[in-house]
């Protein structure tokens, strides 16, 4: 949807304003286009936020938005082009936390637009003072992580249980911050990010992040590749006697050694 209206709105403004003059200024009209589509298509979204809001969080519209607008970012901003190895591991339904090692400020992004399921996020409680993106972020039930005050993520730790046992996906980053960017390897994890799972009753689906990680100094001219990798769905009947650390140890180990 966010590519479709993008490039639409880039053909109107570029004949509409070669229209006023002559097709010598046809290369300049189409650069001018470029933001002024680009401002069309969040004034797309700013417009639905209404009914986004109004929606349930997993309803699929609203997946389908969000994944639209990944893949327009993900495409056009940072020339990124994402695979997918293990989509079998995915399921359908049911309460699922994935948990994935973190590389870039763009892995929520590499992930929204690949998996066709409901997915949430763990943003920094910082970027929940941003004004609308925290108001449509909120609309999708994230949860928000406030790292200096374990207090309020606690409180905030009840509601994503609620959003996993109603079936909406999280995507965790149990590192805390991004890792090495150039080693995929994880060298520890926060054991309290899986206490999501055991309160949740929740499978666990382990995510592996692979491929060129430094983007911001490749896009948007060079191309850069990232691989997702989906680990064979760890079951709540296999971990439910587990420690927070043992279950750390475990998807440390499975991103670690590849093992699917």
């Amino acid at each position: 949807m966010a590519t479709l209206i993008f490039m639409i709105s880039m053909i109107f403004y570029t004949t509409y304003f070669t229209s006023l003059t002559n097709y010598y200024f046809l290369i300049l009209w189409f650069l001018i286009s470029l933001p002024l589509s680009f401002l069309t298509m969040l004034l797309f979204y700013f417009l639905n936020f209404p009914l986004v809001v109004l929606l349930p969080s997993k309803h699929p519209y609203k997946s389908y938005m969000m994944r639209s607008l990944a893949y327009f970012l993900n495409h056009f901003i940072l020339n990124l082009k994402v695979t997918i190895e293990g989509i079998e591991n995915l399921p359908k339904d049911g309460p699922l936390v994935i948990y994935a090692n973190h590389k870039s400020y763009t892995d929520a992004f590499a992930i929204l637009e690949v998996l066709p399921r409901a997915i949430t996020l763990t943003p920094k409680k910082s970027v929940m003072k941003m004004p609308f993106i925290s108001w449509w972020l909120k609309a999708y039930d994230v949860f928000p992580i406030n790292r200096s005050n374990p207090r309020e993520t606690a409180i905030e730790l009840d509601k994503a249980v609620e959003t996993v046992k109603n079936g909406h996906a999280i995507l965790v980053f149990p590192e805390g911050n991004i890792g090495n960017r150039l080693d995929p390897k994880v060298k520890t994890m926060k054991p309290g990010a899986f206490k999501l799972a055991l309160k949740a009753a929740a499978n666990i689906l382990v995510v592996r992040y692979d491929g060129n990680d430094l983007l911001r100094k490749r896009a948007p001219f060079k191309r850069s590749r990232r691989k997702l990798t989906l680990m064979k769905l760890i079951h709540f009947d296999e971990i439910k006697d587990f420690t927070t650390h043992q279950i750390a140890e475990l998807v440390m180990s499975r991103i670690n050694h590849r093992q699917a």
